[in-house]
Order: structure tokens, then C-alpha cells, then sequence
């Protein structure tokens, strides 16, 4: 039996070890990472604040602050004022992957002593984890998994509260779930869960203003205990159902472990007697809420 450890599992172990590494050497009220490759956007690991502790402006503005931090080289050296957190930021960088590592305090910039080491510990987590991620491992990186889609979002209503129903391709290979809640942001939500990972606890699925901008929030918990965030801006089609299916699948990628992680091997349907490769049809959304 293969126990190669998997790399996209080690990553996430190491990251979430580091933050709590981070908060050994210094009481923090900000201790962040994000973490982003060529095939896929920016990432957010948060050990603190608790995102259910927040509101679901604030999450989307300290979101939008780290990924603008991210564009530009920090050294550790420095203080920013990041939202409400005086912060200092560390930048990492390898071959496939980039990271950035944040930590701060509400009420003061953190003093220079402290300071170096907590930058130093961020500058030694970072160069591990591209090394980790830049290493020969096939088709096992996470990076390099096949990025779940949505394909179809239908929600109605209904007497214990809407009623979702999600089809979602990953890789070939379409999955649907269906789930009801309270709020058509969660049924949809739950349903990319029942969909990709039931294992996955659904915490809240929200909406909220940033800026000019209107975007999703959806967060989920592992069994494990581990969070998991993602976020989608609305758009210009103004359809909130569709950007929590897209935040769902995100915060799902998220949490994923090596055995639910969907294969890139082709996937065969057989319809009416044939045989036929699987394609993946054109989006499609229902909008019964306006």
C-alpha cells in the first residue's frame, strides 16, 4: 500500500501548525496566511479572529486588504494598518506558489524584538511550504487538482423554508445535492456540501456590501474541527444563489482530504445503450428569488 504522504495534506497541516506557532510567541488578534498558485486564486488560512466572532463586512474587508497585501513584497520590517489591525506582513515565495503572512494587534504595532522573530518563524513556514508544494508529486498536488464548477442552481420554496437543489462538475464527472434551510444562502450552501463533502459541517452562508461590490461569505467546518472560507462577488447579474454555490465549492476545496479529492481519470456514461465520454453542459441557474 502507497503511504506517501499527500502534499496538498501536508501543506494545510503545516499552515494551520505555523499559525499556531505564530500565536506561541505573541498574544495575537490577527494571525493570517494566504496562499496562492498559478492554477488557483488566493486562499485564506485564519487561526484569528474567529470568523464567527465578525461580521460579514469586516471578514470581507480584512479578506480584500490581505489579497492587495499579497500584490507587493513585505519583509517583516514594517507596520501596516490592515482594517482595524496594526500588522506586520511577511512574503514567501517559490517556483509554483506564493504566500503571505500576517499578524498583528488592535490596539498597538507590535514591538521590534518580537516582531523579528515572529518574522523570521513566517519567513522559515513560507520557504517550507513552496518547497513542499514545488516538489515532483504528479498529479497528487492540490494545486493541480481539477477545480470544482457550478453547472446548475435551482431553488424553490416551501413550507420548512427553501428548498435547494445543486448540480456541480468536478473534473468529468457531475455531482448534485439537494438540502433545505432557512435562508436560500444556506440551502444552497448545504446542498454543495450534500453534493461534494457531507462530512463538511455548514457554519453560515451570508451576504453583505464591500465597497461598491456585493459578495457571499460561506464558511465550513471539518470534522477535524478545521474552517474553511470562501467568498464570490455577486456580479453584474445580480444573482446571490449562484456566487454561494461558487463561495461553497471554494470553502468545500478548501477542507478537501486526500480521499474525497476527486480523480482526474475520465469518467464513462452509458445512456440508451451507448457509451459516450462525459461533457460538461453550459451553466445553468434557475432565479426564482428576487
Amino acid at each position: 500500500m502507497d503511504r506517501t504522504p499527500d502534499p496538498g495534506l501536508l501543506v494545510q497541516e503545516l499552515i494551520y501548525a505555523g499559525l499556531d506557532a505564530l500565536r506561541q510567541v505573541h498574544d495575537l488578534d490577527l494571525c493570517a496566511y494566504l496562499h496562492t498558485t498559478s492554477h488557483d486564486g488566493p486562499q485564506l488560512f485564519l487561526a484569528t479572529p474567529d470568523l464567527s466572532s465578525i461580521g460579514a463586512t469586516e471578514a470581507f474587508n480584512l479578506f480584500t486588504a490581505l489579497r492587495d497585501t499579497l500584490d507587493h513584497d513585505h519583509e517583516g520590517d514594517e507596520t501596516l494598518l490592515l482594517g482595524q489591525y496594526w500588522a506586520t506582513a511577511v512574503t514567501s515565495e517559490g517556483s509554483w506558489s506564493k504566500g503571505l503572512h500576517v499578524f498583528g494587534s488592535r490596539d498597538r504595532a507590535i514591538d521590534n524584538g518580537e516582531q523579528t522573530v515572529l518574522s523570521r518563524l513566517a519567513k522559515a513556514l513560507g520557504a517550507v511550504v513552496h518547497r513542499i508544494e514545488a516538489a515532483p508529486t504528479g498529479e497528487q498536488s492540490w494545486a493541480q487538482a481539477p477545480a470544482p464548477t457550478p453547472i446548475r442552481v435551482a431553488v424553490e420554496t416551501a413550507d420548512a423554508g427553501p428548498r435547494a437543489e445543486v448540480t456541480v462538475a468536478i473534473g468529468e464527472e457531475l455531482r448534485t445535492g439537494i438540502a433545505q434551510e432557512p435562508t436560500p444562502l444556506r440551502a444552497v450552501a448545504a446542498a454543495v456540501v450534500q453534493a461534494v463533502d457531507p462530512s463538511l459541517k455548514l457554519l453560515e452562508a451570508i451576504d453583505g456590501d464591500v465597497a461598491a461590490e456585493r459578495a457571499v461569505l460561506v464558511l465550513l467546518q471539518s470534522e477535524s474541527g478545521r474552517s474553511g472560507l470562501g467568498s464570490a462577488l455577486v456580479g453584474q447579474e445580480a444573482d446571490p444563489l449562484r456566487a454561494a454555490c461558487v463561495a461553497a465549492l471554494q470553502a468545500t476545496a478548501r477542507l478537501a482530504s486526500p480521499e474525497r479529492r476527486p480523480s482526474r481519470s475520465s469518467t464513462t456514461i452509458f445512456t440508451g445503450g451507448s457509451e459516450t465520454s462525459a461533457r460538461t453542459p453550459s451553466p445553468e441557474v434557475d432565479r426564482p428569488f428576487r
